[in-house]
């Protein structure tokens, strides 16, 4: 893994987005996979354009958990899966935007005093370590 190649960073931010913003757009109404896929993408301003080979793992697994339940309807003489959050997947898509609520401040911060594209740094990511005083 090349961690200064920006695609492998994108690829891991992609995922753990995707996931949260499926929850959120179950969360708004019962969705299949097409109206997930769009759903997410307009959630994230494009910032996270999942392909049907995130949407539809991620929607098994959800399943296989409990947290989303699918039902089969049928339109226009195809069938598809429309899902929806379950009382569990209301609970995690809560726990899930308790922890970015709490990471987002420390993740803008450390990005703002990351290296600009010129190689300056405009003060360091992380302050000094404070010792515990003696007691």
């Amino acid at each position: 893994r090349d961690l200064t190649d920006d695609a492998y960073w994108d690829l891991l931010s992609t995922r753990a987005l995707a996931r949260f913003f499926l929850l959120a757009a179950l969360y708004e109404r019962p969705r299949h996979g097409y109206e997930l896929r769009k759903a997410i993408a307009a959630g994230c301003d494009g910032c996270c354009d999942p392909t049907d080979a995130m949407i539809y793992p991620t929607i098994k697994e959800l399943m296989a958990g409990g947290y989303i339940e699918c039902e089969s309807e049928s339109v226009g003489g195809r069938s598809r899966k429309v899902c929806s959050l379950t009382p569990k997947g209301v609970e995690a898509y809560g726990t899930a935007a308790r922890v970015w609520a709490a990471l987002l401040p420390h993740v803008e911060r450390t990005v703002l005093r990351a290296p600009t594209a010129s190689g300056v740094t405009t003060e360091p990511a992380f302050g000094p370590v404070e010792e515990e005083s003696a007691r």
